[in-house]
């Protein structure tokens, strides 16, 4: 047995660096714990296990308190970059730059400024964006902007969107319509005739967005135009009520749209102007991601799918096909969700009075698509959690979808964590068609707008 001071001196000598590495060493044991393998599912009772593989907000909001929490981790697959985009990176290399507004100069296609594995290679690692650039952060931004997204643009044959109060106990209002986007520049699948629709097109998109249900909003539709040389959106929208086409203020892309919780810059986690917000790149992380889901929602489960129009409008049981959860909105029920290496961008809005202090947003390397993303309030309080649902486009049950090489959208959530009111939008058959200029012409025009509104 040992005697008083026997005791004193071995805690003592226990106490100093042995003790500190046994805490080390649990510590470290804890840290090593909390992660996932393929095959595993992630429930209330080990959610302990993705704490640090999503980022810290959505496990405080949408993971910890949820008790019907259930995540299928599956293997982490690889998205590979179509051969045309290589070609573009390769041939246009080292020229593209980011003049002192912020603003894009001398890109033509293809990643602007080589971050990607496959880009740096490419290029023979002769202009490598690295964290040294003094331009790192707008830079990554750009690349983001211009990131390879299938080509031609996107088609919403049919979309769905709800309202939800109360934590997703209440669903006010479900409405319904179409939607298409179309690249008019920087289009690396026209190498190497071309890369732009139209020769000399100041136009870098052009996108429609028309509502079919409900009554009140029936008819209301928005036609918009990006332009290539950091000239301001023109943004137009027919409102029935007014029986007139108006214009919308640049200013107004941080104004709710609709009724709901989203602002214009919100889609695909951001869809401002690159140039009109400060960007600060915050690393790299390996985090979860809903990158190809396997389930089939709304609106296929309505069956027959035209390519470029709706059939017929869904019904309320059909778009609870799929369960959205938590507050009605977040994918953490029945998703899949693989190991991804992200990184992480903060934009700072320069818009005074902007609703948003910040918003960091996590990307996916690999293929620069949209993770998630927390947006804060001016007091810098958590205000808001976006998010997006993926498809591979070869995994896709739309023909239209292969070749193309891209992570496709199915669905945007976002939740209002200080009001606990939420929207989601499901567009699972979403499709990349290519459309011809005189096509394109006649549906991104004004007049369209009066005629459809009659």
């Amino acid at each position: 047995m040992l005697r008083g001071s026997s005791r004193a001196r071995l805690f003592s000598w226990f106490s100093a660096p042995l003790l500190w590495a046994l805490l080390v060493g649990l510590s470290l044991a804890t840290q090593a714990a909390a992660d996932v393998s393929p095959g595993d599912t992630i429930t209330a009772e080990n959610r302990e296990l993705v704490r640090g593989l999503v980022p810290d907000e959505i496990y405080t909001y949408a993971i910890e308190p949820f008790p019907d929490l259930l995540m299928h981790i599956v293997e982490t697959e690889d998205y590979p970059v179509h051969p045309k985009y290589i070609e573009a990176t390769a041939k246009y290399a080292c020229q593209a730059t980011v003049n002192e507004d912020g603003r894009l100069e001398n890109y033509v296609a293809g990643q602007p400024f080589p971050y990607s594995a496959w880009a740096q290679e490419v290029t023979d690692h002769a202009c490598d964006l690295s964290p040294e650039d003094p331009q790192f952060g707008i830079k990554l931004a750009w690349n983001v902007n211009f990131r390879w997204q299938g080509g031609a643009g996107f088609n919403l044959p049919h979309w769905g969107f709800s309202n939800m109060r109360n934590a997703g106990a209440e669903t006010w209002r479900i409405s319904q319509g179409e939607y298409r986007r179309t690249y008019y520049s920087h289009r690396s699948d026209l190498l190497p005739e071309t890369h732009e629709l139209e020769p000399d097109t100041p136009i870098e998109w052009a996108e429609f967005f028309d509502v079919k249900t409900p009554f009140d909003l029936r008819g209301t539709m928005f036609l918009l135009y990006r332009y290539t040389n950091g000239k301001e959106d023109d943004t137009w929208a027919y409102i029935p009520a007014l029986r007139r086409v108006r214009r919308i203020a640049a200013t107004q892309k941080s104004d709710s749209l609709l009724g709901t919780e989203f602002t214009l810059e919100d889609f695909y986690l951001f869809s401002g102007y690159v140039w009109a917000h400060d960007w600060r790149f915050e690393g790299e992380k390996v985090l979860l991601g809903a990158a190809n889901s396997k389930r089939r929602c709304f609106p296929s489960v309505l069956g027959e799918v035209s390519p470029t129009r709706m059939i017929r409008l869904g019904t309320d049981d059909e778009w609870r096909t799929c369960r959205f959860d938590p507050y009605g909105a977040m994918p953490m029920v029945g998703e899949h969700w693989q190991k991804r290496l992200s990184f992480r961008l903060d934009d700072l809005p320069q818009q005074k009075g902007h609703p948003y202090s910040r918003k960091q947003i996590w990307y996916d390397k690999e293929t620069m698509a949209p993770g998630l993303a927390v947006a804060y309030d001016r007091a810098g309080a958590p205000y808001k959690l976006i998010g997006s649902v993926g498809v591979w486009s070869e995994d896709s049950p739309i023909p239209e979808n292969h070749g193309r090489f891209t992570l496709l959208g199915s669905n945007v959530m976002i939740v209002n964590v200080q009001t606990t009111s939420s929207n989601m939008g499901q567009f699972d058959t979403m499709n990349i068609l290519d459309f011809s200029i005189e096509e394109s012409r006649r549906y991104y025009d004004t007049s369209r707008l009066k005629r459809r509104g009659r």
